[in-house]
This record gives structure tokens, C-alpha cells and sequence, in this order.
């Protein structure tokens, strides 16, 4: 999907803010809830565990047939950093996650349900870890977690899809189905690229990739309230997540390569000092777009995670121009590839940020 042909509808942003966290919100027929879910949103910035003036908030309408987007614009219009992010048609929530992922301005970036059934008060705990780990995710069943819900079923399904997610992955992760989630946003970027599940089980093959890559995951406790209204089907979607879940886990996803700029060192730049020229220059060409750069021994890697082919070779001609004459090749890579290189943690990492 090409995040660029969505249509939107932009809250005016001011320029000369740095973005510290992007929180994507995917909905998908959500106008009767949006009004009840910002207000806990609300509640947690007024606590202090959001700071509204360094959060962007991406709303992703994914082709709903209801008045989502305008609802969404109406509760977003408070906020100094708020957009709606239309999608032309329904693609799934991991598609709409993904399109928020490719436009997210901020060092990090988490998702969370249209009906904030995760307290947002959550998003204190998940920066306080992001800095030390590639990906922190929300658990429900961890011993502080708070769970209040009265149906029963729903909830007896949701423990069963997650132990027969973690015996047939391998992932030892408690939780792998809450709807929050945060993430460095380089990282963010290469794990969307990879993954290819539009639907609901789009997050364990994220956290796959993320194990394959040797990334660092961390789990904090949320507060959980059910609220009456959900699109999802248990029954239904349950079944197409386990058989999305096992087709990844056997390989049988693939996405296509990404375009990556490989930069060796050579005159007149150091191997110490060129991952640093990298990414000033990156910092001018895609300002505002975190992208994953791979620092290794021999050299530097730009990953174009989550940008068209076309784009991403003009891309790596403007950087051509600005760390001449060191050498830059054009490459493809697929995730197979980038696994070769040994694990990624620590090693990816962001450009600057551009001055405005």
C-alpha cells in the first residue's frame, strides 16, 4: 500500500516543534466511540502522562462507511499535533497501523484502539522503556495488569489465541494481541516493511521479526476496560489470525525488497565519522521521516523502509550528491538479507532530526 494516495484531511502542526512520541490510532466505523475514547485520552494528559505538545496523533480511517473522519477531526481539533489519515477503502487494522507508521514524525511511535480500552496513562510507562528497547508492548497478563471486563467468552478466547500463539512461535511473550504497542520509529518503519498481514494477527508477525532481528522487547502492565462496541469477531477473526500466525511462522509471508543505500567508507570521510555524515545528509533529504539506518564495521545502510521503489532511488541520488565522492550503491534487501548481518539491536539507528 502507497500511504501517499490516501487522502487526508491535515490539523495544522507547528514546524518548529520537535515530535517526541507519534500515537497511531486506526478506526474503522468508530464515530459513536471516539468522543468517550479522547476523553480518556484527555484525562491522561491532564495527568501529565501525555505531553500534548510533543505527541502527534495520526488517526487512520480505514475506509469506514460511517462519518469517522469527521468525528475524528472534531475530537482532534484540540490538539497542537493532530491529522486524519483517510484510507479509500477497508484494509484492515495492520494496514491502517501501517500507513500511520509511514507518516509518523516522532523519535517514537505506539498505536492504541479508537476506544482507548487501554488506559492512555499507559503511554508514561511505554516512554520510559522505549529509550532501552527496540519495541515495548502492552500485556494484560502481567500481575499488575488490571483487567474489567464481563464478558467472559471474549475473554477466555483472547488467553486461549495467545497460548496457542506462544507455542506455536516461540515468541515467551504473555500478551501478544494488546492494542498497544510502541516502538523506536526506525525500527517501527523496517518491521511495517516486512510484515505483509493487513488483518488483526499483523502484530505477532511484528514481534516474529523483531525476535528474528534480536531486538529488544519489554512488556508493561496496562489497565483494560471492555468497551461494548468492538467490530471484531471472535469467532471469525480468531480462526484467520492462527492461520495468519502459522503461515508467517513458516515463511510463507514474504514482502518485497526494500531499495537501501549502502555507503562505504573513503575520502573524505573516516569509518567513526561517517555513519554521522549519513545521517545529517539523510536529515536533508527525508526531513521528518525517521528512517532505519545500519551501522556496521564497513560501512552504513539506508533502509527506505516504507517508501515507494521510485522514490527511494531519487532518494539515494540526492544522497549520492551530498556525501560525494564516497562511495554509494544502490541495493535491494529482503529481511533474510538483513538477518545475515547478526542482530540489529543497537544497531539501527535514526537521522538527525532537520533543523527548521
Amino acid at each position: 500500500m502507497d500511504p501517499a494516495r490516501s487522502a487526508m484531511v491535515s490539523i495544522p502542526t507547528g514546524a518548529d516543534v520537535t515530535i517526541e512520541l507519534t500515537i497511531v490510532v486506526p478506526a474503522f466505523n468508530e464515530a459513536d466511540r471516539l468522543v468517550e475514547g479522547f476523553r480518556r485520552f484527555d484525562d491522561a494528559a491532564s495527568a501529565g502522562a501525555v505531553d500534548v505538545g510533543t505527541t502527534e496523533v495520526l488517526l487512520v480511517d480505514d475506509g469506514s462507511s460511517d462519518n469517522t473522519a469527521d468525528m475524528a477531526g472534531k475530537v482532534l481539533a484540540p490538539l497542537p499535533h493532530g491529522r486524519v489519515i483517510r484510507l479509500p477503502a477497508n484494509r484492515g487494522k495492520g494496514a491502517a497501523v501501517r500507513a500511520g507508521v509511514a507518516q509518523a514524525r516522532g523519535r517514537f511511535v505506539a498505536f492504541m484502539d479508537a476506544d482507548m480500552a487501554i488506559d492512555p496513562r499507559s503511554i508514561a510507562d511505554l516512554l520510559e522503556l522505549l529509550p532501552s528497547h527496540e519495541v515495548v508492548i502492552g500485556s494484560r497478563a502481567l500481575p499488575d495488569s488490571m483487567v474489567e471486563t464481563t464478558y467472559a467468552l471474549r475473554a477466555l478466547m483472547g488467553r486461549l489465541f495467545n497460548q496457542l500463539v506462544t507455542s506455536g512461535t516461540g515468541l515467551g511473550l504473555h500478551d501478544t494481541q494488546c492494542g498497544f504497542k510502541g516502538f523506536q520509529t526506525p525500527t517501527a518503519r523496517l518491521l511495517f516493511q516486512l510484515v505483509t498481514i493487513d488483518r488483526f494477527a499483523f502484530d505477532v508477525d511484528i514481534l516474529l521479526w523483531a525476535r528474528r532481528f534480536g531486538l529488544g522487547i519489554a512488556e508493561v502492565p496496562v489497565q483494560w476496560k471492555h468497551v461494548p462496541g468492538s467490530t471484531v469477531h471472535p469467532w471469525h477473526d480468531s480462526l484467520t489470525m492462527l492461520a495468519d500466525v502459522y503461515r508467517s511462522r513458516l515463511g510463507l509471508l514474504r514482502a518485497a525488497p526494500m531499495t537501501a543505500a549502502r555507503i562505504t567508507a573513503g575520502n573524505p570521510f573516516r569509518p567513526g565519522s561517517l555513519s554521522e555524515a549519513v545521517r545529517d545528509a539523510v536529515a536533508e533529504v527525508l526531513p521528518d521521516r525517521p528512517v532505519p539506518i545500519v551501522v556496521d564495521p564497513d560501512g552504513v545502510t539506508v533502509l527506505w523502509a516504507l517508501v515507494e521503489p521510485a522514490e527511494a532511488r531519487w532518494l539515494n541520488s540526492e544522497l549520492a550528491d551530498r556525501l560525494a565522492p564516497c562511495p554509494l550503491r544502490t541495493i535491494s534487501l529482503t529481511g533474510s538479507d538483513l538477518r545475515r548481518g547478526g542482530p540489529l539491536r543497537g544497531r539501527i539507528g535514526t537521522p538527525r532530526v532537520a533543523e527548521s
